[in-house]
């Protein structure tokens, strides 16, 4: 079971953003994180409300969520909202069904990170990531997929080359597309298609083993074909950055801003 409450808190004059400074200049926010069952505690600052802060509160259980509503830290939050005199708006409180528990986990928790540590990915989990990959499927199951595994000093001072959007990630997936392998059908070949539905496939398990990534289109396709000495037929698709997302990292406030599904489905 996962438990997400998204808190609104909406102040005057900034107060909302010096409300969560303080929180983290005493420690509180860490204080949190470290607690047992806690999965994400996040502050955001949407751009379109300047006086108010989003909180993304996320805990394994029930039990872990009660704990540290019982903590005596919440006491010190308390103060904290009444010193700044702020409004509190509950947004949602989600329960994960314990028959969807990991997908779902997955599926809410994944997002860009765009700052990472300078810490190295156990090759167990990146080899599960592959193995992800390679399982995915693709187009009569010709499986076209080429992904180079970017570790050392060297290739990823390629990648630099190529591309603004490393964040400092110590290992970065080259996803590829054999075109002379992909499926064509009259003057369409499926090799990008085949490529993203991979991508996919392991960002999720990257998600799933707790490493932080980012789906990253924007890169010099032809230099880094040169960079690399691909083949003309080896297509490159995108670049994920993995790795560990840096402490001080906030993430995309506009992350968990999604349409309504009425908005995106129809049934006919």
């Amino acid at each position: 079971m996962c438990l997400t409450v998204n808190i609104y808190y909406t102040g005057k004059n900034g107060s909302a953003k010096e409300f969560v400074q303080e929180m983290i200049s005493k420690g509180i926010v860490d204080q949190i994180r470290n607690e047992k069952g806690n999965k994400r505690y996040e502050y955001f600052f949407p751009e379109n409300d300047p006086e108010t802060v989003l909180l993304i509160d996320c805990w394994e259980n029930q039990e872990a969520l009660d704990f540290h509503h019982k903590s005596p830290m919440m006491e010190q939050i308390e103060e904290l909202r009444n010193k700044y005199d702020l409004k509190m708006k509950v947004e949602q409180y989600t329960t994960v069904s314990k028959n969807n528990q990991d997908f779902e986990t997955v599926i809410r928790c994944r997002t860009a990170t765009r700052k990472f540590k300078d810490k190295k990915v156990e090759l167990e989990k990146i080899n599960k990531i592959l193995e992800a990959g390679r399982l995915a499927p693709t187009a009569k199951n010709l499986q076209p997929q080429k992904i180079y595994v970017a570790t050392s000093n060297e290739s990823l001072e390629k990648i630099d080359i190529v591309s603004p959007c490393r964040y400092g990630a110590p290992t970065v997936l080259i996803v590829c597309s054999d075109k002379n392998v992909a499926w064509m059908k009259e003057d369409y070949s499926t090799y990008e298609m085949d490529a993203c539905i991979v991508a996919t496939h392991m960002m999720l398990e990257a998600t799933n083993v707790g490493i932080d990534n980012i789906w990253i289109e924007m890169f010099d396709k032809q230099e880094l074909k040169k960079q690399l000495n691909l083949e003309d037929n080896i297509e490159p698709i995108c670049l994920i950055p993995i790795g560990y997302k840096a402490d001080d990292y906030q993430g995309n406030p506009l992350h968990n801003k999604r349409k309504d599904l009425k908005h995106i489905a129809k049934f006919i």
